[in-house]
């Protein structure tokens, strides 16, 4: 909450003293003036004492508790003030901010809607932020939209609407943010806010010039660098990119002390940080998006198991890959053992999946709409044991709500590829392959370690055959290498050492998903200045998954990215038959094929590094054979592979959960923990 101290005058009263009260009043502004609060409430504490009634006394008193961060001790003054002055608008508003940085969004509502009714500024901007903090964010997005129309040139209501638009649609974002830029054309937040809408838009050289102008306006801003930086990557611009990645990986230190978030955790992961460096990402991340340490919600005594009640928070059930993944977990935790509860922070895509985990859970809670507070006010009353969060900091996530300690224990588990750096997660549920002993220092977590993969994954069913060769556009003849990673993956190292077994194997040719055209048009050029013909690159365009899926089986060996890997993708290569050659790198969003491998039973697939990658896939690409008999191999694993055993997996996960809950209840300190595998 901030005031201007400028601002701040003596208000008049006219309560008869020997105490000169205007002439100490006025030392004690000109002390807050100064940064010294401290004296300064003292003497008017004293003033207050000697005249319990003086209203100007009592504000200022209260202003300057506010200021100094004492907020609770600041409302029963402006109490006093509104039970003798009901429409003191300076104190009614004051209470509100104050109510606002307790976290009683709820109590300060009512009052900043009176405020605003008359179309103040200041009230509005309260206003909407009362409402975002309660998660209303259609009716928030309406208060500042009306701000920004009655007041346009108040930035704070350009800046507000501004964010909570770039977090849903780009379309909807793209007007609101123009009209911001015309009216505050000199605001760095806003350049930057238009650039990341048009980066989302695809619009590459129009985002990379909005974010350069933010820079040019501030170059302290951090958050422009981290969008520039996803700008070059998505565009293939690498060697923008790797001179960015330089400049952004020195000023790592510097942004966190300036609380600035240089790079969410969710993209560090793409670029070629240590793991050391990416929990320091996420440490910063954890302090940027709560940043003071919350006051919990209050828990009722949690019944003692069986059966152990387990809550599954995240944004992502609905299609996305974290269901992909894990959509048979719920359905095979055993009842007596586990109560699951699922609690939706995210969008309804009406996929049916809520549907189906409305079955496979004890109940599915849908938390979208509601506030932090409230949201783990709901989770703490269902006498949660453990809450696993699955997301985090990624898309639509909401950290706030775990940071408030709504269960026992709290752990994260599966959606994040890194350590969360959050405080409010004790334990992440991890194997011993994703983190070796020698990155134990990269998670700030204790560590869970279930036995054989820590990704959970759908049950394995035989594939259909895919279609033509010909029907997919590509060649009847030669190997087929693939790689469905998103392009936000592929870094010019990865693409150098794929062109490089395109030049080893004649007539082979690289399968992947269609990137935007300016990559596109990079890529083909990076190929021919390899000396490869770029028709021997062929693009697959986005499909619905079951048809995506169908067609992965007409490739011949999947190859990984070296930076961040084939997560998701590498569970559904596999499951469709098509080997997968990778690289145990490392971090861990380098290590998750490496863990699949060791599961499904071919760890021979598992280079010790690059060039040892580049050879097992020329070897592979030239001897048609020993593919084949790779390939026969893992069609004969594939039936009963551990990593595609829902049941099998959720005894793993169960017997963590029971080892994370007996350590609290024995009174132990969380502490890493290792499941034995199930027999």
């Amino acid at each position: 909450m901030c005031f201007r101290l400028d601002s701040i005058r003596p208000l008049g009263h006219n309560h008869p003293m020997r105490i000169n009260i205007d002439q100490e009043m006025a030392k004690a502004v000109k002390l807050a003036q100064a940064g010294k609060l401290k004296p300064a409430i003292a003497i008017l504490d004293g003033l207050v004492a000697a005249a319990p009634g003086a209203v100007a006394v009592r504000y200022n008193l209260a202003l300057f508790l506010l200021m100094a961060g004492r907020h609770a001790e600041a409302l029963p003054h402006l109490d006093r003030i509104l039970a003798v002055q009901p429409g003191h608008q300076p104190s009614l508003f004051s209470k509100a901010k104050g109510l606002l940085a307790l976290d009683r969004a709820e109590e300060a509502l009512p009052i900043l809607e009176r405020l605003a009714t008359g179309g103040d500024a200041e009230s509005l901007l309260a206003l909407g932020n009362a409402l975002r903090a309660l998660h209303r964010i259609p009716q928030a997005i309406d208060v500042f939209r009306r701000l920004t129309q009655l007041a346009p040139g108040h930035v704070g209501g350009h800046i507000n609407l501004g964010l909570l638009l770039a977090g849903g649609s780009p379309e909807d974002a793209l007007p609101a943010l123009e009209t911001a830029v015309r009216h505050h054309p000199r605001v760095a937040e806003l350049q930057a806010m238009l650039g990341q809408t048009l980066l989302r838009l695809e619009r590459f050289d129009d985002a990379v010039a909005r974010l350069k102008q933010a820079l040019a306006i501030d170059p302290t801003l951090a958050p422009p660098k981290g969008h520039l930086l996803r700008a070059y990557r998505e565009a293939a611009d690498w060697d923008a990119e790797e001179a960015l990645f330089v400049e952004i990986r020195a000023g790592l230190a510097a942004a966190a002390e300036r609380r600035q978030l240089a790079l969410a955790t969710q993209d560090a992961i793409f670029y070629p940080f240590t793991g050391t460096e990416i929990r320091r990402i996420a440490t910063a991340e954890a302090a940027f998006r709560v940043p003071v340490p919350p006051r919990p919600v209050t828990r009722p005594e949690v019944k003692a198991p069986p059966p152990l009640v387990v809550g599954y928070l995240s944004p992502d059930f609905r299609d996305h890959a974290t269901m992909h993944l894990a959509g048979d977990l719920f359905g095979n935790h055993d009842r007596k053992r586990i109560k699951a509860i699922a609690y939706s922070v995210g969008p309804d895509d009406g996929s049916g999946w809520r549907e189906r985990l409305a079955g496979d859970c004890t109940a599915f809670v849908d938390l979208a709409a509601s506030g932090d507070r409230a949201a783990a006010g709901r989770i703490a009353a269902d006498g949660i044991h453990i809450l696993v969060d699955m997301s985090v900091f990624t898309r639509h996530a909401r950290p706030g709500i775990a940071a408030l300690r709504p269960a026992p224990v709290q752990a994260v588990w599966l959606g994040l590829a890194a350590s969360s750096g959050a405080p409010w997660l004790d334990y992440a549920i991890v194997d011993p392959v994703l983190v070796p002993p020698a990155h134990r220092a990269h998670f700030s977590e204790k560590l869970v370690f279930l036995p054989e993969t820590y990704q959970a994954n759908q049950a394995w069913t035989p594939p259909t055959p895919p279609p033509s060769r010909a029907a997919l556009g590509l060649p009847a003849e030669g190997v087929v290498f693939c790689s469905f990673n998103g392009h936000r993956k592929l870094d010019r190292a990865s693409f150098a050492l794929w062109l490089r077994v395109l030049a080893a194997v004649p007539g082979a040719v690289l399968w992947q998903l269609e990137p935007p055209e300016t990559a596109r048009k990079r890529l083909e050029h990076a190929a021919d200045d390899a000396g490869i013909d770029p028709s021997r690159l062929i693009w697959a365009p986005v499909l619905p998954r079951r048809q995506h899926l169908d067609r992965i089986a007409a490739a011949d060996l999947f190859i990984d990215a070296l930076i961040c890997g084939a997560h998701t993708t590498a569970a559904d290569a596999l499951r469709m038959g098509v080997p997968l050659v990778t690289v145990a790198g490392e971090r861990l969003a380098a290590r998750v094929a490496a863990s699949l491998l060791h599961a499904i039973g071919m760890a021979d697939l598992i280079a010790e590094d690059a060039e040892a990658m580049f050879r097992l896939a020329v070897k592979l690409g030239r001897d048609p054979s020993r593919l084949g008999e790779v390939r026969h191999r893992l069609a004969t694993l594939l039936p009963c592979a551990t990593a595609f055993d829902p049941a099998r997996f959720a005894r793993h996960m169960e017997a963590g959960l029971d080892a994370m809950w007996q350590r609290h209840a024995s009174g132990k300190k969380p502490d890493d923990i290792y499941i034995k595998s199930m027999h």
